[in-house]
């Protein structure tokens, strides 16, 4: 069963991201570089994009709360959700239906880890993101 046409997860640049000035309230850009089905019965295995509907590359919008797809183009993949942000840390989820996303990016590295989770079934992503203005 595949993801609705939504997928999300976040790439990876290995760049270090720059700081953004106290009112900005920057976008993420980021490639996804691998994918994981993970089920109860079979466990993880890697997967393409394609498979899970995943596109390669991602936008976490802090002001809106959301995950897009592509670079600062597309649609919306999910519905808006909830950001924890600090120095350190960006921390996004929401859900869409009985699903839900949810994307971690380590600011100072730009590594990312992302799911987005249903009822026996999960895909989890790993990439890197850098800061966009």
């Amino acid at each position: 069963m595949k993801l609705l046409k939504f997928a999300a997860v976040v790439p990876f640049a290995a760049m270090a991201l720059s700081s953004a000035p106290a009112h900005a309230v920057p976008k993420y850009a980021c490639a996804v570089h691998e994918v994981f089905e993970c089920t109860s019965v079979s466990g993880c295995k890697r997967i393409k994009h394609e498979t899970a509907g995943i596109p390669p590359m991602l936008t976490l919008n802090v002001k809106e709360k959301n995950l897009f797809s592509g670079l600062f183009g597309g649609g919306a993949l999910l519905q808006q959700g909830d950001v924890y942000e600090d120095e350190k840390v960006l921390i996004m989820r929401g859900r869409k239906g009985l699903q839900t996303w949810s994307a971690v990016v380590e600011k100072p590295s730009g590594n990312m880890s992302g799911t987005i989770a249903q009822a026996g079934r999960a895909f989890t992503q790993f990439g890197t993101c850098v800061e966009a203005k």
